[in-house]
């Protein structure tokens, strides 16, 4: 399960292998994806894919504006055809 935890900027899923999470900020008005980290015990499970679909669902759903500093994202938003 994906919880959103407002106080360190990230949107995380627990496993017992780590955590896996996408980090961001917000600032001037603007909430920007810093970086999406997977345990490389993880790797390839897409997971890292849900993180970005929660991240950018939950910036549509409040209207925020957005951008990306993380290779991972920017990436997720090109495949599916989202421009920012």
């Amino acid at each position: 399960m994906i919880t959103h935890n407002t106080k360190t900027h990230r949107f995380e899923i627990e496993y017992p292998e780590g955590t896996a999470y996408l980090e961001y900020e917000d600032k001037d008005g603007v909430v920007t994806v810093l970086h999406t980290i997977v345990p490389d015990a993880l790797s390839g499970q897409g997971i890292a894919a849900k993180l970005a679909k929660a991240f950018y669902d939950w910036v549509s759903e409040n209207h925020y504006p957005m951008k990306s500093d993380c290779s991972y994202m920017t990436a997720w938003l090109k495949r599916n055809k989202i421009k920012i």
